[in-house]
């Protein structure tokens, strides 16, 4: 009998494109793949292999038509379902997601790990009660992962403000194995969200012991720094961010907002406008640019940054807060304009539905700018009414109630109330 040497030629290059790509040379592994695949067409496998090297490259549309063909070639095959499940939760197709990995349970239900997939589908769609059904049926059927699905369920839980069951998960990782960067990241993240920056911090701190490199622990620690108003740790923290993920715009925004405090206004220029660069769509980096124009006393350049802001945003009720804290309080009367700064006022309290307290007291010293002092009497006690007990802010409150009480409008030389 001859020997098929069409089949012997595809079988060698299939071995050569298998040996390429374990050796990292992903290019030529997509090579001797799509060789292979000319000379047989018909083989499931080489289409499945050349999308791995093709996820290695990041051509993640090559990547899914060869898993779709593959799996055209063989449909019961769970490993190209569970293939193609994973590229489309990368993707963001949720749903697809879900029913290749129902797919995958169907062919071989003892593929728990597609369990933990499905939960964080589901849990992408705001399918809760799915998400933490299926991260319980992983747990159980797949105990050396655990701490996969305990810290995707953390993070489903801190989504649900569930913290107690957050903070629950993400410690019995830590527990189990303390030297899981990503657990106390976790930890610190939860704790960040229930307003306990100390423990925030402790928990970013010793995730950076584990892993140095972690930009998210790095700003989420810079935020904890800011709160705590120790603004150089902040600025140490962002400068690593910058130089790790140049990108992220957050960390120029926290830093320029800690250079203006400690009196650098030229680096806080340079980090707001780097933001502005990176992110002109955004709002913020225009209204933090905004706070250092009047912290400079220009006055005028702070209006045009919050109208910048405020294209970008039409109901950004922090934008229409800061406008109108300019034109009710600012010490220059060509730029004051108590309509409106009333008007403004007005519309940040009917979006946040007259419960931010920084927000009528702008309303109040709109209204003292109009002169009509009875209202801001009546909106700046109804502010004072809504503070949560911090001494330094009722004293502020309470020094611009004395003056509408003796028919005098507010004049602040540094910014906003917010």
């Amino acid at each position: 009998m001859p020997r098929d040497r069409k089949t012997e030629d595809a079988q060698d290059l299939f071995t050569r494109g298998h040996d390429a790509f374990n050796a990292g040379e992903h290019r030529e592994a997509i090579e001797c793949f799509s060789r292979a695949i000319t000379l047989r067409p018909d083989v499931a496998l080489a289409y499945r292999y050349r999308a791995y090297a093709y996820l290695e490259l990041g051509d993640r549309v090559r990547a899914l038509n060869d898993l779709d063909h593959a799996i055209r070639l063989k449909p019961d095959d769970p490993q190209a379902f569970a293939d193609r499940a994973a590229e489309l939760y990368a993707q963001k197709s949720f749903d697809l997601a879900i029913a290749d990995c129902d797919r995958v349970l169907k062919l071989d239900p003892g593929r728990a790990p597609m369990y933990g997939l499905r939960g964080r589908a589901h849990a992408e769609r705001g399918d809760t009660d799915s998400a933490l059904r299926d991260y319980a049926t992983a747990l159980a059927n797949d105990p050396e992962n655990s701490a996969r699905y305990l810290l995707w369920r953390a993070q489903l839980r801190l989504d649900c403000e569930d913290y107690a069951a957050a903070q629950a998960d993400a410690s019995a990782v830590a527990a189990a194995d303390p030297a899981n960067a990503e657990a106390h990241f976790t930890r610190g993240t939860i704790a960040q969200q229930e307003g306990d920056h100390d423990a925030a911090a402790e928990a970013y701190t010793t995730c950076l012991a584990l892993r140095p490199d972690h930009p998210f622990a790095l700003l989420g620690r810079a935020h904890c720094h800011f709160v705590r108003k120790d603004y150089g740790a902040v600025t140490a923290d962002c400068d690593r961010v910058a130089a790790l993920m140049p990108g992220v715009v957050k960390a120029y925004e926290l830093r320029g907002t800690a250079r203006k405090a400690l009196g650098d206004l030229d680096g806080a220029l340079a980090d707001f406008n780097e933001a502005i660069r990176l992110a002109p769509s955004s709002v913020m980096p225009y209204n933090y640019r905004a706070g250092l124009h009047y912290a400079r006393r220009d006055y005028a350049g702070a209006v045009r940054d919050h109208m910048e802001a405020l294209k970008r945003d039409p109901r950004h009720a922090g934008t229409f807060n800061q406008l109108a804290w300019v034109w009710s309080t600012c010490p220059d009367p060509d730029v004051r304009n108590g309509q409106r700064a009333r008007e403004c006022a007005t519309r940040a309290c009917e979006l946040t539905e007259w419960a931010e307290p920084g927000f009528l007291d702008t309303l109040a010293a709109a209204h003292a700018e109009c002169g009509d002092f009875d209202d801001a009497v009546k909106w700046q006690e109804k502010a004072m009414g809504l503070l949560d007990g911090d001494p330094d802010r009722e004293a502020d409150y309470r020094s611009r109630l004395d003056q509408y009480q003796v028919h005098k409008p507010a004049r602040v030389a540094g910014g906003p109330n917010v």
